[in-house]
């Protein structure tokens, strides 16, 4: 098969991305013919080599998006070890969506795309549908036009192409895919994704989202102190007015109303001292009726 980038070593690099769960290393294995990738929670991005239909395909893995085993930081990093993998840069991202666990939250897919790889890297997507054999052709219809995942699909300028799942797919599938994406890299004139063509607006990007968060934490932070305040002014003040009231209610024509007051005093006290608590360890504020210590019948 005459491949599309003859120029380039003849080598087609394909990065592998999406959800966890989605069945990135199963595809992998599916395209090389070999179970090469461990089909299970990819934590690190990883190449495998093989020889399909007369040219070498070099093909990274990589960990899901939203992978919970793995910080911000650690996923952004593997996600940029997936480009040094496929240096000088990969032909095709193929991005795979499962239809038996498409979730409507894939859609944030494509910041997470945006984020690690920049816009650029969408004119190189091609989102890789499985698992279509287990729809009847109304489902499938139903499906295609869903706002949700169309608009997932547009991001892509509407490329994708449908494959059976794992235990459906066979060489004639394969031999399809390839020539999809062989179609798919001559509309871009052979031309690769350029680890360095959004290296500076990825850069940036990342650096304005971590100064936004940053911002967040702070006046996230600076309103907890702020309440903090309130309430401990608001409880020095009741402090003070029963300081008074105690005083004036030693009088001889007061004295009843001595054990009330001894009893509003100790709950003053025990509130403050929560407040102190919270305040040391930085926990939200809370409202004093809403964490009233003294339960129903409870007496200090």
């Amino acid at each position: 098969m005459a491949s599309a980038y003859e120029g380039d070593s003849q080598d087609l690099r394909i990065v592998l991305l999406g959800v966890c769960g989605a069945g990135k290393s199963s595809v992998g294995n599916a395209i090389l013919g070999q179970d090469v990738f461990e089909e299970s929670r990819t934590r690190e991005s990883e190449i495998q080599r093989g020889r399909v239909e007369d040219r070498n395909i070099s093909i990274i893995d990589t960990p899901g998006f939203f992978n919970t085993h793995l910080t911000d930081e650690e996923l952004q990093e593997q996600m940029m070890k997936s480009l040094s993998l496929a240096h000088p840069g990969p032909h095709v991202f193929l991005l795979v969506i499962n239809l038996e666990t498409f979730k409507e939250d894939e859609r944030n897919v494509v910041e997470q795309i945006q984020e690690y790889f920049g816009e650029e890297a969408f004119k190189y997507t091609l989102v890789l549908i499985t698992g279509r054999e287990q729809m009847s052709n109304r489902e499938w219809m139903v499906l295609k036009h869903n706002g949700k995942f169309h608009d997932l699909v547009s991001y892509f300028r509407g490329q994708y192409h449908e494959i059976n799942s794992k235990n459906e797919t066979n060489q004639s599938h394969i031999k399809k895919l390839l020539q999809k994406i062989d179609e798919f890299i001559r509309q871009h004139d052979g031309q690769h994704y350029n680890n360095n063509t959004d290296s500076v607006s990825v850069t940036e990007s990342r650096k304005e989202k971590k100064q936004q968060e940053e911002n967040k934490s702070k006046v996230k932070e600076q309103e907890i102190e702020r309440q903090e305040r309130i309430t401990w002014d608001t409880l020095e003040t009741i402090s003070a007015m029963e300081e008074r009231t105690t005083q004036a209610l030693f009088e001889p024509q007061n004295e009843c109303l001595i054990p009330y007051v001894r009893q509003t005093k100790k709950t003053t006290y025990v509130h403050k001292e929560i407040i102190q608590q919270r305040k040391n360890a930085r926990m939200l504020p809370f409202s004093v009726e809403e964490n009233n210590t003294t339960q129903p019948g409870e007496k200090f």
